[in-house]
């Protein structure tokens, strides 16, 4: 469902698999949305498509191959847990039966499930699993795996992820921090906020992606991991504490080793972040500190500090500057400071 002309329209498919656009005859988004319900079932009344009664069971073994094929592992696991929340929930037995209001009482559901978990997931989990699931029907209708294009875009996130929530540090923060880490760990803290690096780029840097000799790392693909996107891919220039950190974590790695951070419980997804958040909570515990905070971190000081958008984004591996602006995070005094410079009459 789109606006044109101050008009709702939607779109659907006929029997010949031709796209069509049809006008709801409405300015109201409430009764565009309800009108375009009553015809997705007059459709299916009519004549039901061979692409609204695709099993379920069989569009998701579809789909996941797809990820597979397609998407980083980091976005796979988000897919296949929204997906594992969505079956808990109500396990479809159509592709046909998500439908935006189906969405709406999943969103409900995980919000209940997590007041009965300790606020797990939290907020940030929650939208990614709802941004997963509308992703996942997006795709569906992109590749005509279901014929009837829906407003996905009424069931909106949680809002209170981001209350009360600073996802970036201070300088003092990171010297408090800084002062109670040791080995592998304070390497794991240099590469997220001097170099910006992703936790998958830390966990899987090798001992021959660092160069001594220019000073850098270099993202690449792995025989075990790959880079989120294409953009990742990337040769990143050093800061004096983390090349001397990654020396010495290269110094003591066991020889056979050819990573550059070796701490216990490689096979698990989160390990890294776990052993990081932890060993900062147990010493600060007024902190709350995670390595993509310490990203955060990274984009923040560099704007402030007037480096261009452009460089920031290139060097954070986003495809694009609309992603690198998520990162970063200005208050009022940045504010107060660009209306200062306006000149005077």
């Amino acid at each position: 469902m789109y606006m044109r002309n101050r008009v709702y329209y939607m779109d659907y498919y006929d029997e010949k698999g031709t796209r069509r656009r049809r006008s709801l005859k409405t300015a109201d988004r409430v009764i565009a949305f309800e009108r375009e319900k009553e015809f997705v079932k007059l459709i299916k009344t009519i004549r039901p498509e061979k692409t609204e009664s695709i099993l379920w069971h069989d569009f998701k073994r579809w789909y996941l191959k797809y990820l597979s094929e397609n998407k980083a592992a980091g976005t796979k696991y988000i897919h296949e847990l929204a997906i594992k929340y969505l079956e808990e929930y109500h396990s479809p037995k159509y592709l046909r039966d998500i439908t935006p209001e189906y969405l709406a009482n999943f969103k409900g559901y995980i919000a209940n499930k997590a007041k009965n978990n300790r606020n797990k997931p939290g907020a940030a989990g929650r939208n990614r699993a709802i941004r997963a699931i509308k992703t996942m029907m997006y795709t569906a209708e992109r590749f005509k795996k279901i014929g009837i294009k829906q407003d996905w875009e009424i069931i909106e996130k949680d809002k209170s992820e981001a209350e009360n929530r600073i996802v970036w540090h201070t300088l003092e923060e990171l010297r408090q921090i800084k002062d109670i880490l040791d080995g592998d760990l304070l390497t794991v803290f240099f590469l997220g906020w001097e170099e910006g690096l992703r936790r998958g780029e830390i966990a899987h840097l090798y001992k021959t992606d660092y160069n001594p000799a220019t000073h850098t790392i270099t993202i690449s693909k792995k025989r075990d991991w790959n880079p989120k996107t294409k953009k990742s891919a990337r040769t990143i220039p050093l800061r004096p504490d983390s090349e001397a950190a990654i020396q010495r974590s290269v110094a003591a790695a066991p020889k056979n080793s050819p990573y550059i951070i070796n701490l216990p419980g490689r096979d698990k997804e989160d390990y890294l972040s776990h052993q990081y958040r932890h060993a900062v909570k147990s010493n600060l515990s007024n902190i709350n500190s995670f390595i993509h905070k310490l990203r955060h971190t990274y984009g923040t000081l560099l704007v402030k500090e007037g480096v261009p958008i452009k460089i920031i984004s290139d060097l954070m591996g986003h495809t694009n500057v609309l992603q690198t602006e998520k990162y970063i995070h200005l208050g009022q005094p940045e504010y107060a400071a660009a209306v200062a410079k306006m000149p005077s009459i």
